[in-house]
């Protein structure tokens, strides 16, 4: 059950020439998360001596998420909601658990605090509202890297598209890794 649930409560968590911002960090308020988006992809999870990957579907609105984690073969690992009545997971043939937030979710089921919240924002190429972050950017002006609340991102590649979206990224903090490649981004 623990590798399950690592799994599915990482997946809450998920180029160029770079130059590194001179200033000291920032504080910056961005704007409301791209409000409802879908991202479709992969998502590969290293911790100590255990590894894990599999397929992700997350499904985000301003007041709903809803991930679905799936094994390479396709069989349903975890399903996570946060809604208003906080954090569910159900993980296939053990006890439905809940929490009030992902925070408290996580250090129940793990034993430690995931960047669950700071994730949404950083699978779009932004902080995350309310703390400070260094950001580097490549010469095209998107983010290379950031660090923010002891979390670095690194942004490996960006979609060929206009929406400039993060296509593969790594979020890794003393000993965790997780890496995530977007196969698809849809908004609604």
């Amino acid at each position: 059950m623990r590798a399950a649930s690592a799994t599915a409560l990482l997946a809450l968590l998920l180029g160029g020439c770079a130059s590194v911002s001179s200033v000291p960090p920032v504080v910056e308020v961005p704007a409301r998360s791209s409000a409802n988006w879908t991202l479709q992809g992969r998502i590969g999870v290293q911790g100590g001596e255990q590894s894990l990957s599999g397929q992700i579907r997350w499904q985000h609105r301003a007041d709903r998420d809803e991930l679905l984690m799936t094994s390479p073969l396709g069989q349903g690992v975890a399903r996570i909601v946060r809604d208003d009545d906080g954090v569910t997971l159900e993980v296939p043939n053990q006890p439905t658990r809940h929490a009030r937030d992902a925070d408290t979710l996580t250090r129940e089921a793990l034993g430690y605090v995931l960047p669950v919240t700071g994730l949404t924002w950083w699978v779009q190429a932004r902080p995350a509202p309310g703390s400070a972050f260094e950001a580097t950017r490549d010469a095209s002006g998107r983010l290379a890297q950031l660090r923010q609340d002891g979390w670095t991102i690194d942004y490996l590649q960006y979609a060929a598209d206009a929406s400039a979206r993060p296509r593969k990224l790594v979020v890794a903090r003393e000993g965790l890794e997780i890496r995530l490649v977007a196969d698809s981004w849809q908004n609604e």
